[in-house]
């Protein structure tokens, strides 16, 4: 029996189901949600793709756009109709207010394992480069049930997942070139480079001015400070350390950010390497048990809501950046891998036929 054979297995006792995308909806959690609702579509199994946090990056909001993916925002999580739960592109599947109350139906992520509820069908793969690899080569079983159309589509989302989640696949492995190969057959090269070519917004060029005027250097790591940002814009703070990672003298960076929104406030950290060996899961371990990572890339973050209500907010930004920077530099310290300076780049003419369609 094979994963698609399995997931399906799993799935079609229920009527009603939930894909929760968890944190900030990003190409490669929206494109397996995507996917997976098609799945269960033609099982005749009503979904509905929730997110609680909106989509901020111009680029994002594109990718919705292009392929009309249906998106559910919901500040607060209730079981409400469903009867089962599907968590993509996360590593902990256990979701505060729905995992008491009815079953995960499925669990699918490339991030490694932490503990978590039971679910009738789980495929945790740290080796992919992405959830986008791993739920493509299912598809890829289930062909004859899609129209062209819905193929097309399907396929764009997938490509587009692995090709964002893989640094544009600079980082892909095996998994995520097989996907490659299948999906490179179907997928819109043309809405793919219309996507490629969206500027960064004004508000992600103001952030990333910010970055340069507040870095500091722990032996051989970039960190940067960018101060306060709106929930709005969250997404800019993953893209400035995508984008200082290329300069040519980074070989770690990590960007943060006190997150500002009406009911919350929190810290985000984004940590981008071109080390291969640097265990950045471990790393970020050592600081919070709520954040994750893997090979090249990772994030964290840390509720604040305390403090919301603070009258002196360079103060506060200041005593959070210092616990911060303490933080790092103690976690930095305490990796016992060595690093290694790796870059692995892969191509295939399946890939550059694929981006001159």
């Amino acid at each position: 029996m094979n994963n698609m054979e399995s997931f399906i297995n799993a799935v079609k006792k229920y009527k009603n189901i939930m894909l929760i995308i968890i944190g900030s909806p990003d190409p490669d959690a929206i494109g397996s949600a995507y996917a997976i609702k098609c799945i269960l579509s033609t099982l005749s199994i009503n979904s509905d793709i929730i997110i609680s946090k909106k989509i901020s990056l111009s680029q994002n909001k594109a990718f919705v756009k292009y392929l009309n993916i249906p998106l559910v925002f919901k500040e607060t999580l209730t079981p409400n109709k469903y009867d089962a739960y599907i968590i993509p592109d996360f590593q902990n599947n256990i979701v505060k207010g729905i995992s008491d109350n009815i079953p995960c139906a499925a669990h699918i992520d490339h991030h490694a394992a932490v503990h978590g509820t039971a679910a009738d069908f789980s495929i945790i793969d740290p080796k992919a480069g992405s959830t986008c690899s791993i739920i493509s080569l299912m598809v890829k079983d289930y062909l004859n049930n899609f129209n062209n159309k819905e193929l097309i589509s399907i396929c764009t989302a997938l490509m587009f997942g692995i090709q964002t989640d893989t640094d544009k696949f600079l980082h892909a492995g095996e998994i995520d070139m097989n996907a490659v190969n299948f999906l490179s057959e179907y997928a819109d090269g043309e809405i793919i480079n219309k996507l490629n070519g969206i500027p960064l917004s004004p508000k992600t060029m103001k952030y990333l001015q910010k970055a340069g005027e507040n870095q500091q250097i722990y032996k051989d790591w970039h960190i940067y400070e960018i101060g306060y940002v709106d929930i709005g814009h969250r997404d800019s703070i993953a893209i400035i350390a995508d984008l200082l990672l290329n300069r040519p003298d980074s070989q770690t960076v990590i960007v943060y950010a006190i997150i500002e929104d009406k009911q919350e406030l929190f810290l985000d950290v984004s940590i981008r390497s071109k080390l291969k060996k640097l265990d950045i899961n471990s790393f970020i371990k050592r600081i919070t048990p709520t954040g994750g990572g893997r090979n090249y890339k990772g994030a964290y973050q840390i509720k604040l809501d305390y403090f919301i209500d603070c009258p002196d907010k360079e103060l506060l930004l200041k005593t959070v950046g210092l616990t911060t920077l303490e933080k790092i530099k103690k976690s930095k310290d305490k990796l016992s891998l060595p690093e290694i300076s790796t870059l692995y780049k892969s191509a295939l003419e399946s890939l550059v036929s694929f981006f001159k369609k």
